[in-house]
């Protein structure tokens, strides 16, 4: 699952929050940081995006509150920084299921070379799914253009499939900067982030 962190507008002061955030979770859950978008703030984070397989984290889901003078602006009257943690399932690149890729045989276009153009041993490797193929006239031989034609469609799928993926990574970060405020789901008060009953 993809877990993002966000701070929403980006207030020094909830940058601050979700930099004790992420230390408060490092010993109590398991995940791999995907991406951190720093603030401008020192020890501050604009957003976190995380990969876990830790369920635990699923109970953290929604507001959280840091209850604290601002370490920035001390005059400052407001004492709550609200930050949220969303969830959503992570987005798996598909297998390529190989019987559906079209194969199409053509004459190559080099110059030059005996017979070069007077077999169709060049190969089109096609995968209507996603629109995808893949030339080889590598080789003389038609059989050995083919699994090279398949080899570059499979990597050229793999391509497709790792951008859509980062696509829809981009697309829940963006969404996950959308905060609500109030109904925390976890209370953190004071300079040391102590947490307290909701």
């Amino acid at each position: 699952m993809l877990v993002t962190i966000s701070s929403g507008n980006s207030v020094d002061e909830v940058c601050r929050a979700l930099w004790h955030f992420m230390h408060y979770i490092e010993g109590k859950y398991s995940f791999r940081v995907q991406k951190l978008e720093y603030a401008r703030c020192e020890d501050g984070y604009k957003s976190i995006l995380l990969e876990s397989e830790d369920e635990g984290l699923l109970a953290l889901q929604g507001t959280h509150l840091w209850r604290c003078q601002s370490p920035f602006r001390p005059k400052h009257k407001r004492k709550n920084w609200y930050f949220t943690l969303s969830i959503q399932s992570e987005i798996k690149v598909k297998c390529i299921d190989t019987s559906k890729v079209v194969y199409q045989t053509m004459k190559s276009p080099k110059k030059g070379g005996q017979h070069v153009n007077t077999t169709c041993s060049g190969v089109r490797a096609i995968y209507p799914p996603l629109r995808v193929e893949a030339l080889s006239y590598d080789e003389r031989s038609q059989h050995r253009n083919k699994a090279i034609a398949l080899t570059r469609l499979i990597a050229k799928i793999k391509e497709h499939e790792k951008m859509q993926k980062m696509a829809k990574q981009n697309e829940l970060w963006k969404e996950g900067k959308l905060l609500e405020r109030g109904n925390a789901i976890k209370v953190f008060e004071g300079v040391g982030f102590r947490e307290v009953r909701a």
